[in-house]
């Protein structure tokens, strides 16, 4: 525990239940009380941490443009469900969602056209 930095060390004490095993928590606890921080930077720290998570909230509430809402519905493809997978691993969790979305749309709409053009040509 002595190798992490004070915002790691905040994160783990207040982190959930069950998170880190009991003997971690002791251990980061004892780091904490044996750095003797300031209340400034304690707070400073924890602010900190509040942008941080601000941003990672930011990012995973952030939508995928138009110009990929048609892409994705003009050319369904393999590749952008991995590319979906790229932004869901980099923390844009509703901008994977859409993409996969508008995908599977294309992928319906082309099915629908296909299946009409059947049932046409049968006439």
């Amino acid at each position: 525990m002595g190798k992490q930095t004070n915002a790691a060390l905040i994160k783990i004490l207040k982190s959930e239940p069950g998170d880190y095993q009991p003997a971690a928590l002791e251990a980061a606890q004892n780091e904490f009380n044996h750095r003797n921080l300031s209340e400034e930077k304690i707070t400073a720290v924890k602010q900190a941490i509040e942008q941080e998570k601000q941003l990672e909230e930011n990012k995973a509430n952030e939508s995928l443009g138009i110009g990929w809402k048609i892409l994705t519905f003009i050319i369904p493809a393999i590749f952008t469900l991995i590319l979906g997978g790229t932004l869901k691993a980099d923390g844009y969790t509703r901008k994977y969602k859409e993409l996969v979305r508008w995908t599977l749309y294309g992928f319906g709409f082309y099915v629908g056209l296909f299946v009409l053009m059947a049932v046409l040509a049968q006439f």
